[in-house]
């Protein structure tokens, strides 16, 4: 299996799911990840106890989903004696990621210049809300503000006229974000490979918010005004989303009316429109009208029916997919598109989105316990056993019960 990111030594110092996200994209594609924790532990573990997202049969699989591939260690760095050991660790680091808001960095001494005189060559990553600049910079932030509400995804998407916005779905925003932070990251390496100088990488949630929404704020920069959804606007018939006769929507997309209209008219059994219609000037003023007659053809078939008559044509479609179905996918099976969990029955977890060599990722790890692997980390980094057990006695490491995995 191909692990281009192998030897590479990741410090991940970050909370919550954003930016730990990033550092578990490395570890997919095979850095040697290590996270610190607070001794009270990352507040995304108390996700599932305080039932901010639903519950799974006890499966806790937020904090999986973005630390997998990890280990862990528990560490009170402000104190003298977690200081020692935080900058051991950004000395053995490739790659520095956090989180931290510029005043908590200024507090802990864990700005880039701070690292950067510890570690000339570090790769220095941080995700935010709003920005390295600007009103907000020092303002702290969370997918469901600075991506969801400020970034008009939520916006965009809630149907005109609706009482209330649309409900946002989990780390709607943090998933792809931290996607792009581990982009950027990559991007680094190579300029330190080259350079021999350390850099720092930005990415924020608005930031990415503009990015997924760029087609929008491009039409809203020209006109002044938000991009309509369009369901009413005059298009070809082979744009559309159509119900079903058992109550699925199906989508076509097929941009090439000269290519698919006629193995489209005949999936939907409208073999009469193939050659009335066959020139697009023709075509196009008839638009609404052939909608209707498709729309029709549509309704008066299963989905399975429909699956089975648009495939044999190679058109292009979807029924729209629920979760389940997308699980059970075998697109998704055969890429491995979402990894077995190794110690969960059942739990699937998405991978990151990028393959080599054909080579499918793994989890090769859970998400660490708190301190689950900090002894072992600390005995690497030179510390003697002794010097270990002072460092738990004096509440400078937590250390997990259970022996590391």
């Amino acid at each position: 299996m191909t692990l281009p990111l192998a030897g590479i030594k990741v410090l991940d110092f970050s909370e919550h799911g954003f930016v730990p996200s990033a550092a578990a994209a490395l570890a997919d594609f095979g850095a040697d990840v290590i996270k610190i924790e607070r001794p009270t532990g990352d507040p995304m573990r108390l996700v599932h106890p305080n039932r901010l997202v639903p519950d799974a049969d006890g499966v806790e699989y937020m904090y999986d989903l973005v630390n997998r591939n990890k280990r862990g260690i528990a560490l009170d760095v402000t104190v003298p004696a977690g200081r020692e050991v935080f900058e051991r660790l950004v000395g053995w680091a490739d790659v520095y990621i956090t989180n931290q808001l510029p005043r908590v960095r200024r507090k802990l001494r864990t700005e880039p210049d701070d690292l950067f005189a510890l570690n000339p060559t570090l790769v220095f990553a941080k995700g935010h809300g709003y920005g390295q600049a600007g009103p907000d910079a020092e303002s702290g932030g969370f997918d469901g503000v600075s991506y969801w509400a400020r970034g008009s995804v939520a916006h965009v998407l809630t149907p005109d006229g609706s009482p209330e916005p649309i409900n946002q779905r989990p780390a709607l925003g943090d998933i792809p974000s931290g996607m792009f932070l581990a982009g950027g990251i990559c991007a680094a390496l190579v300029h330190v490979l080259r350079t021999g100088q350390g850099t720092v990488v930005d990415t924020s949630l608005l930031g990415a918010a503009t990015w997924a929404l760029s087609p929008d704020l491009a039409y809203a920069s020209v006109t002044g005004e938000t991009m309509d959804s369009g369901p009413e606007r005059p298009r070809s018939p082979l744009t559309f989303a159509y119900r079903t006769s058992d109550g699925r929507y199906l989508q076509l997309i097929m941009l090439d009316d000269d290519r698919y209209w006629a193995p489209a008219c005949r999936a939907l059994g409208l073999g009469e429109l193939v050659d009335a219609y066959a020139d697009d000037a023709v075509r196009r003023p008839a638009w609404p009208e052939l909608r209707a007659r498709f729309r029709a053809a549509v309704a008066g078939l299963t989905r399975a029916e429909l699956e089975a008559r648009l495939r044999a044509e190679d058109c292009i479609f979807s029924v729209f997919a629920d979760p389940p179905e997308v699980v059970a996918d075998p697109a998704i099976a055969a890429n491995g598109y979402l990894m077995a969990h190794p110690a969960v029955p059942g739990l699937r977890l998405a991978a990151a989105p990028v393959q080599f060599d054909d080579a499918q990722p793994a989890i090769r790890r859970p998400g660490p316990r708190l301190g689950e692997h900090s002894a072992q980390i600390l005995t690497a980094l030179g510390y003697a056993a002794d010097d270990v057990a002072r460092l738990v006695e004096d509440g400078v490491v937590a250390v997990s019960p259970d022996p590391a995995r």
